[in-house]
Order: structure tokens, then sequence, then C-alpha cells
């Protein structure tokens, strides 16, 4: 039986470190510190096996917590609010009430489970954060395999990717279930109390422009219905336009085609090679044949999804997310009270903006963005990702290895792929760059096995490659390209990716019958109809 030396802070109306001190057992209270920066410093100086928090819980976040966990350390809290308490079990921290005995507790606080630790005013202890796995997405999964508490281990619980199939009956779910949790305690500091007044504002914000953009499209639509079925033709432009994306939507799914769901991240190169635009449309054109799509923009560099998809606000829903997640209420309500929808002919597709000013970086911290994308992989059948070109680790410039990292949240999306598109431009500038970034993609990730990357080759023409340049680009990869396949060549079409940023639209809008256009179709497993040559000729503007 080995000490346990332990570090607390706080205190409420029981003394608790006196109770445990009388129990004269294995565990020894040896500092009691004055604020958590103490307590922080404390455990990472090593010199604790557990902490115990008393009271004060307010400031406990996902990143908190996991600094504390460090090494192995266990961390107990006891906190007299109900709902605080169920907050720290969803994030995977044995929480007690002020009345808890003080051998339990020094149970606790040693990482022994005792039969009769369950507080039975807070949520049982569940797969939180701190095991890369959120509550909301941890329902499914229980729902399907709960082990009892006698076969209940200390490890912490790690879920497995679930199937298509698993993930639509998941979704679902999801969309039927009730919220698990929307208030929000009353104990909040000032700083979340300033963050939870920008998200209501945010979401009030979200919740019109959702209504007025739904109202509009649906009086199009029908406006466009009762033209069609009047007349027989189509009289204006984007009455055609709506028809057109109905035919090829139509089209679309009785071909049967599509790619295999999951989270599929667009990454590449520096030096703009089209990353978002094959991220933007990729996402729409499996929406257009009918997957539940989710559009996230995880790029801390420069986020540009918002205004390519014409979209006039800002409400950085992804950082909302997270900030659920790093105070753990992260739930499906929260989840789709950030996402921004998109109707695309028709058709629904769910947008998490990004960052609308690239100093808030910060905000995307890697465990609540992995707890995120943890719960949306559960929730739709396809999550495109679009990344930042940077992967390298920023420890050695700030000296610091607890410090946020700003590339953290790429590197994140890259390890939980289950598909990794790496773009880069055909130049003589570019393709270099291309080589360089997929040769360095693996030590970037630390050795974690990821899924083999599938490169895209965007911007091919022969103004710049010669004559035959994809022939030249397939034999300059086979002789100085490492070993991943080239999965497309997209060609470059200046004038319908100007179309589409002139009107905030994609390319099946502004451009249907687009090279480029139908090359993303093909990445994302959609073969499109070949249109005769006199309806073309009809639907030109």
């Amino acid at each position: 039986m080995g000490r346990c030396s332990v570090v607390t802070m706080g205190r409420l109306g029981v003394d608790h470190i006196a109770a445990v001190e009388g129990l004269q057992g294995p565990v020894s209270i040896d500092r009691r510190c004055a604020d958590l920066p103490e307590l922080i410093a404390v455990c990472r100086a090593g010199r604790a096996d557990a902490a115990l928090i008393i009271g004060d819980t307010d400031q406990l976040t996902a990143t908190v917590l996991h600094e504390l966990q460090g090494e192995g350390r266990n961390v107990v809290v006891i906190s007299h609010i109900a709902q605080e308490r169920g907050r720290l079990q969803r994030l995977g921290v044995r929480s007690f009430p002020d009345e808890v005995s003080a051998s339990d507790l020094a149970l606790a606080l040693r990482g022994v489970q005792a039969a009769e630790d369950a507080d039975p005013g807070s949520a049982g202890p569940t797969p939180g954060l701190s095991s890369g796995f959120p509550y909301a997405a941890a329902q499914v999964h229980h729902r399907r395999e709960h082990p009892s508490p006698e076969q209940s281990s200390p490890e912490p619980f790690l879920p497995e990717r679930p199937s298509p199939a698993a993930r639509r009956d998941a979704m679902a779910d999801g969309r039927n279930a009730a919220p698990a949790e929307t208030a929000i305690s009353a104990e909040t500091p000032a700083s979340a109390g300033a963050a939870a007044a920008r998200e209501t504002a945010e979401a009030a914000e979200t919740t019109q422009a959702r209504t007025a953009a739904e109202s509009r499209i649906t009086a199009e639509s029908r406006s466009t219905a009762a033209a069609v079925a009047a007349t027989g033709t189509v009289t204006t432009t984007e009455t055609r336009a709506a028809v057109g994306l109905g035919d090829l939507h139509g089209a679309a799914l009785a071909s049967g085609s599509g790619s295999a769901g999951g989270i599929t991240v667009v990454w590449g190169a520096p030096g703009s090679p089209g990353r978002s635009t094959v991220a933007v449309n990729l996402a729409a054109e499996l929406a257009l044949h009918g997957s539940s799509v989710l559009l996230l923009d995880a790029d801390t560099v420069a986020a540009s999804l918002v205004a390519q998809l014409g979209l006039m606000e800002e409400t950085a829903g992804l950082a909302r997310v997270c900030r659920a997640a790093d105070l753990g209420r992260l739930d499906v309500a929260a989840m789709h009270a950030a996402t921004t929808v998109v109707q695309i002919g028709g058709v629904r597709l769910d947008l998490l903006s990004g960052l609308p000013r690239s100093q808030r970086w910060p905000e995307l911290r890697e465990r609540s963005l992995t707890a995120v994308l943890e719960l949306v992989r559960v929730h739709y059948e396809h999550v495109i990702i679009d990344v930042a070109a940077p992967v390298e680790e920023d420890e050695e410039l700030s000296f610091d290895t607890a410090a946020p990292q700003r590339n953290a949240a790429t590197l994140a999306c890259l390890r939980l792929a289950e598909r990794l598109l790496v773009v880069g431009a055909a130049d003589p500038v570019n393709f270099p760059r291309l080589v360089k970034a997929v040769e360095a993609l693996d030590p970037s990730l630390g050795g974690v096995p990821g899924v083999q990357p599938e490169v895209v080759i965007n911007k091919v023409r022969s103004e710049v490659i010669g004559r035959s340049p994809r022939d030249q680009l397939s034999q300059t990869w086979l002789r100085i390209g490492p070993d991943a396949p080239i999965a497309a060549f997209l060609p470059w079409d200046p004038a319908g990716c100007d179309a589409a940023l002139l009107t905030g639209q994609i390319l099946a809008e502004a451009a249907p019958n687009s090279p480029l256009r139908r090359g993303i179709a093909r990445l994302a497993g959609v073969d499109l109809p070949v249109r005769r040559r006199g309806l073309l000729r009809s639907g030109r503007r």
C-alpha cells in the first residue's frame, strides 16, 4: 500500500482535510493551495499523486482538468451544486457532495472505485472528455454495449469508430432525442457569463437569419414550381438554375453512387492550392446526392467557407461548440444551435463556421475539437473538414508543453480522418510543395497510424505544364513523389470559380456544367448525368 500525496484547494462546510488526515491511512494532504493557478503549478511540478478541489469549480474546464490529470493523477471534486457535479462527471471527474464520507473520499483519491460512491444528485459516471469522447456521443455506444459496475474499469473508455449503418441509426436517434442539458449554472464566473451572453446573442442572430433564409428559399421554390406548372418553361435565371439543380439532384439519387461516409479532411500544401474550393463543392455534391452532410471550417489561419457560401454572418459556430465541449455542456442541442443551415438546390447542407479572425485560434483546443468531431461523426453520414496547411508542432517555439498550439486543430482533424484528400496545385512552384507536404505528413502526426492520403492535383492546365499535363504530372510523381496514389486531376476552371465567388454559390449552382465540378463530384463518388447539347444550350445564361 503506497503513499498517496494529495494537494488541495478550497473549503465548504465540512473540513474534509481534517477528516481524511484523521483516517491515518496512506492518503496524506501535503499542500493546501490558495487558488487554481497554484494547484496547477504544483501538479505540473509532479509533486502530487492526486488533486482535491473543494467548492470553487467554475474554472474547471476540460483543458484544465486534462492538465491536472497528467501523469495519471487522480482528480476529485467536492461541490454542493448538483448541476456542477453532473457537469464534472461528464468531463470524466469523480465528483461528490459535501456530505461525502472520509473513507469514500480517500478511496477516490487513490483511484479506487467504491460501490456506494455514486452521487444521487448528479448523472452517473460517463465517458467524458478525459477520454476524448463526449457524453452526447457516448449515449449511442452505451445503448449498444454498457458494462455493469462490477465489470467497469478505471481505464478510459475508447470508442470504436461506428459503421455507416450505426452512424445513420445514431443520427436518427439524435434528431428525435430531447436535449440532454440546456441550462447553465447560475454560479458561472464573469468570464463564462460573458461567453454565455455572446453565445446567446449569436444563437438569436443565427436563428433569425436561418428563419429568414428558409422562408425565402421556400417562397422561391413555390414560385418556381408555379411558374413551371403554368408555362412549362423556365422564364428567369434564378428559376432556371433551381430547376436544373433539382434535375441533377434527382439524377444523382437515381444513380445510387456515393462515397463511404465518415470524416473527410481536405488538407494540402501551402500556397492556396484550392483546399476550400474542393471542400465546399465536395460537401455540396454529397448533399445533392441525398446524404446528411456537415461542412466544418477548422482553418485557424484563414477561414473562408462563410464567404465562399455567400453568407453574411460571422458566428464562429465551431468555436461555440468547442467552448461547450470544454465546459462539459456539449450535446446534440448545442451542436444544432451552433450550426448554420445552407440550402443548396432544395437540399440541406449544415455548416459549422470557422473563426472570423485568426487571432481567436486558441479557442479551438485540440481536446475540445476532438470531442466535437467524435459527436458529429455519429450524427452525420459525411463530415467534410477544411483545415489549414501548417502541421508543425509549436512546442519548440513556446518552450511550454502545456501551451495551446495553433496547429493543434489541423493535427486533431488529421488524426481522426477516415479519408484524407491532399490538394496541391499543378505548377512548378506548388507541385514541389505538395511532394514535401505529403512526405512530412507522417512525422507531423507523431507516428499515429492514419489513413492513406489521396493526392488531388488541382488547377491542371497545359499553359504552365506543357503538352499532356496529366501524363507529365503522373510521371513526375512516380519519379520523385512519395508512396501515395493520385486520386484525381482537377482541371483549371477560372471562369466557373469566378462565377461561384461572384454570386456566393457553389459550382453546381453557378457553373453546373463546369469540368471542375464534374471532377469534384467524381471524388464524392457521384456520376453526374451528361446532358444533351440542346438542353445545355437552352440552360445558358
